[in-house]
Order: C-alpha cells, then structure tokens, then sequence
C-alpha cells in the first residue's frame, strides 16, 4: 500500500472531450437527479469507491473507513482482490469489515480472472456482496515475481462465473484500458458490466518497479507509456457493449469536470480509487467525504450547465472530440455517435 501511495497519476486525454455550454439550460439546480443503475442495481449517485486493498493490517484500517464514507455519502463501494482472504482465514476480517460498517449499502466483492466458480461464490458470501469485480491485470502480473504468465482459460472461466452466480459479475480492468475487441468477448461472456480502467490513475507497473527496485523486466518508458487513456478506452468499450452492458469510467476520473465528460461519454457510473485513498490517508474520512460531495456538487453544476437535469440527458448532449482522441476513435473506426 506504500507504494500506491506514492503513485504518480498520468493522463486519462479527458482534456480532449469537450461539453457544449448551454445558455438556456431551463433548469432548476435543485432539480438535478444524480440516480443511475449499475448491472441492474439502482445507485444514488455515479460516483463508486474503486477496488483497491485488503488482506493486511493497514488494509483493514482503509477499508473499515472507506466503509464508513461510503455509508455517510451514499456511495457504492468495492474491496480489492480477496484471493488473500480465500487462501488465509487470518485475512478475511480486511474484507469482511467494510459489510460490518456499511450493512445497507452497495458493495462489490473482487477477484481475479483466475477464480473459479467456488471461488467467486466464496467471494461473494464473505462480504455479503451485491455483486463480483472480476479483475484483469496482466501487465502486473508479468511485472510481480509471484504474478501469474499464463492467461489461458480466462473467458471460459469468467463465463462459467456468470452462468453460475446469482450476482451481477462486473470486468475490471486496473490501469491499462480496455479495448473493443475485449469489450465484445466479455459481453459475450455473459458480464453485466465492464470497468474500463484505463490509462490515467494509479500505475500498477510503476508500483511494482518500485516493490522490486526495477526488477520487473519492464523499461521505465514501457511501465510510464503501456495501455489505453481512459476517454480512448470509454469510447472503445461503449462502441462494442453500450446498450447491454452498463460501463463505468475510472483512471484518472478524479474531477468533476473529467466525472461529467466519462457520463456524458455513456458511463453508467465512475470509479475512484487511488485518489480516495491518498485523501483518507493523509487527511482522514471526513475529509475523503467532503472531497466526493464537492465532486457531486460540481457534477450537478456541470449538468446545468449543459442543461441535463439527470444524468441520461447528459448522455444526449453535444461532445467535442480533438487531438489524439479523435485521431486514434477516427482510425479505429469505432466514433462517438455508437456510445450515446
């Protein structure tokens, strides 16, 4: 957890998608309605507590108090890879306290793609989970001297997971995009919603560089530069699954200005993680909680702005697409006109 502290954020190429200000919103801010749905759960608000920690000490503490600011605000929330918790009893009580601190509210258990069905289950019934995070990070676990080298079976084993859980089963990439190509085959695979997580927010190969004093076999230019920007993954993934599959933004959506564009782009909903964590670290939940109603409060302000008085009329607005954005959506044949 030291080491995603101190993680450098890079550029999610939000900065070229631009809303269209109205001046004649014809709104009342009071009258702005933040509610969506998420796999078919109903959300009171976009904003979601991305999956990060657990298993240690330390992780205990940041989970019991992301918990409890998902409780105060609101806010779905999700706890990192519980294959710790599955594989040691001792481990369990990281994971298990965010349901003990949040009983009523919306929380995504995780696991990786190697999880089979007994697994997932176990998963799911340790935290009393409204649904599954499945987890994709192979460029982290080429980097990690424990980490995983062979992907084989993944899909076969994320489709036998959703025919066999009785939850909705989410993909979550962790930092490197998603393109197209896969969007489809998790569709497919019968996943109810994708998680781009796309190049922007915490870099997981810099972290491990660090864990390992550079002994990743990655070069620093390929750990700063490999993935998908996340407004380039958002546009790849809603071309190919909008519609069927509900799609939420995260890496780097950590302003109100990138919240409004992820959601104006089709998101469903954006999640936040290494920068809720940094907050609560230095700064404590209270100041976390203030942080994400600011967010909400901006969002709202944004919304009129556009004159969306909820957020499936922000999906409807005019977008401006530039620069390399445009260039790679343009040779990619995919376009914004198949993500509203």
């Amino acid at each position: 957890m030291r080491h995603a502290l101190k993680g450098k954020l890079r550029c999610a190429d939000f900065q070229e998608v631009h809303l269209v200000h109205n001046s004649l919103p014809e709104l009342d801010l009071s009258e702005v309605n933040l509610e969506t749905r998420l796999a078919g759960i109903p959300m009171r608000s976009p904003l979601f507590i991305n999956a990060l920690t657990g298993g240690t000490p330390e992780a205990y503490k940041i989970n019991r108090s992301l918990a409890r600011v998902a409780r105060e605000g609101g806010f779905a929330m999700a706890v990192g890879s519980q294959r710790v918790g599955l594989q040691h009893e001792s481990a369990e009580e990281s994971f298990r306290v965010v349901r003990r601190e949040n009983p009523g509210g919306i929380v995504w258990a995780n696991l990786g793609a190697y999880a089979d069905t007994r697994e997932a289950r176990a998963a799911v019934e340790m935290i009393e989970a409204d649904g599954l995070q499945i987890h994709l990070n192979v460029p982290q676990e080429l980097a990690m001297k424990e980490g995983d080298v062979s992907f084989k079976g993944n899909l076969a084993r994320i489709n036998a997971v959703c025919e066999a859980l009785k939850v909705p089963v989410m993909a979550k990439e962790v930092g490197f995009g998603m393109a197209a190509e896969q969007a489809r085959e998790l569709k497919e695979a019968g996943v109810q919603a994708i998680d781009v997580g796309g190049r922007g927010g915490t870099n997981f190969l810099n972290i491990e560089t660090r864990r390992r004093d550079g002994n990743t076999g990655f070069s620093p230019q390929l750990s700063n530069y490999w993935g998908i920007p996340t407004a380039v993954s958002l546009a790849e993934v809603l071309s190919s699954a909008s519609g069927e599959v509900d799609v939420v933004a995260s890496g780097g959506v950590n302003t109100s200005l990138n919240l409004a564009k992820s959601l104006a782009m089709g998101a469903r909903a954006a999640g936040i993680a290494g920068m809720a964590v940094k907050i609560l670290c230095r700064f404590g939940e209270k100041a976390l909680l203030r942080r994400l109603q600011k967010l909400e409060r901006e969002l709202v302000r944004i919304m009129v702005m556009t004159g969306a008085g909820e957020l499936e009329e922000l999906r409807k607005k005019p977008l401006v697409v530039t620069g390399f954005t445009k260039e790679w959506i343009r040779q990619r044949g995919i376009g914004l006109e198949h993500t509203r």
